[in-house]
């Protein structure tokens, strides 16, 4: 039995998350889904005693916007989980509490946990969420696109370049890597054939799945954006590779000086630190 955590942080994005939650349960049988909406226990304009206290209005307020956060959400997730096809389990869970701690803990038990993409401007519990989620559980996280993909996992892409973060994230990918129709592997180079074909390819190709390797040599600074144009010139519906330490990997995510793949429409991500 997979175990599949979703996170819903944001009514704009919950639907887009929570597809591909149900996405990847499709495409791996007997999964449960666990839909978690975090929620912070004070506000976080007010953590420290030189902030002060908040006044009767300020809590009525924060109280509120949780409030009707939290109702857009559940809204989102019923519509979801009353459509049509669900073939698997889907429970929703509400936690208070510190967002991090509570997102760590939970993602921690799971097989892979599924967020929205950050994105600049953020509140800080979306972006407390997803460093939970990715640094400090060490989960296995899906980054939900922002747009609809009618398939997760039937068609993955590995981003390929030899490191223990993509080897976390392929172990976690093998069970979608193994039903897929066909997988397609990009690899970066300096120069021709500068790498070998990784010993998983031709594995794959044992066991009946086709694997069409796709090489490029590395031109500018831009390879996320490459790499993203040949994942979707390539028709896939997953693409997975390795997290990068923290400050770099944030800096994609939030936009640093480089454009990234995260930033233009693209796939769902499946990623480890």
């Amino acid at each position: 039995m997979m175990r599949i955590l979703a996170i819903l942080d944001r009514p704009e994005t919950a639907m887009f998350t929570l597809e591909t939650a149900g996405g990847l349960a499709d495409r791996m049988n007997g999964s449960e889904i666990r839909v978690l909406c975090p929620q912070p226990a004070g506000d976080p304009d007010f953590q420290s005693p030189d902030e002060g206290l908040p006044t009767h209005e300020e809590k009525a307020r924060f109280a509120r916007d949780i409030s009707t956060r939290v109702e857009a959400l559940r809204n989102a997730f019923d519509r979801w989980a009353a459509s049509a096809g669900r073939s698997h389990d889907a429970r929703w869970v509400e936690i208070a509490g510190d967002i991090r701690k509570v997102v760590a803990r939970e993602a921690m038990t799971a097989d892979m946990t599924v967020l929205s993409r950050p994105r600049s401007g953020d509140p800080d519990h979306v972006t407390l969420a997803f460093s939970a989620a990715l640094y400090d559980a060490m989960a296995a996280v899906v980054v939900a696109p922002l747009q609809h993909h009618q398939t997760v996992g039937a068609h993955p892409v590995i981003a390929w370049h030899p490191a223990p973060n993509l080897e976390r994230a392929m172990a976690a990918a093998w069970p979608l890597l193994d039903g897929a129709s066909r997988v397609t592997v990009i690899i970066g180079e300096s120069r021709e054939n500068e790498q070998p074909e990784p010993p998983f390819v031709d594995a794959l190709r044992q066991r009946g799945i086709v694997v069409t390797v796709d090489r490029f040599i590395i031109a500018s600074a831009n390879v996320g954006e490459e790499i993203r144009t040949r994942a979707l010139a390539a028709g896939g519906d997953l693409l997975v590779m390795g997290a990068y330490s923290r400050p770099h990997f944030i800096e994609w995510l939030f936009g640093g000086p480089t454009r990234d793949i995260l930033a233009h429409g693209t796939l769902p991500i499946l990623t480890h630190h």
